[in-house]
């Protein structure tokens, strides 16, 4: 049996008043994180004003899981910083939560819409 592991990033956006915003902001970001990621939804996030919700997902096969822990705290600290990291010693695994504060990084202009993002791993057994 093989342990298959992917990434699940979800970024919520502010004031962008139309979808096509969150669209274009969804595939510079696409291309930031690199080859394989997809964007599985855009969405109105209802919860604040004029925001989106934008979720990307990328498998990476049997990748070892430190290796996948070092490779999300490097692919979310291309769009912004700090995130917040929780570890779990059990599952060996870590979770990215992203709050914008008035010390936040942006590693482009563009990526000052993320108001909020939350990486997760994923495994499935096949």
């Amino acid at each position: 049996m093989n342990e298959l592991k992917s990434l699940s990033l979800t970024l919520v956006t502010e004031n962008q008043e139309e979808n096509e915003m969150a669209v274009e902001l969804g595939d510079m970001i696409r291309n930031e994180l690199g080859e394989g990621w997809k964007i599985e939804r855009i969405a109105k996030y209802p919860k604040f004003l004029n925001s989106r919700k934008i979720e990307f997902v990328k498998d990476f096969g049997n990748i070892s899981f430190d290796a996948l822990n070092i490779l999300a705290i490097q692919l979310t600290d291309k769009l912004v910083s700090p995130w917040l990291l929780y570890f779990d010693d059990d599952e060996n695994s870590i979770e990215l939560i992203y709050n914008k504060q008035e010390n936040s990084k942006n590693r482009n202009p563009e990526y000052l819409a993320i108001k909020w993002g939350h990486l997760q791993m994923n495994k499935r057994i096949e």
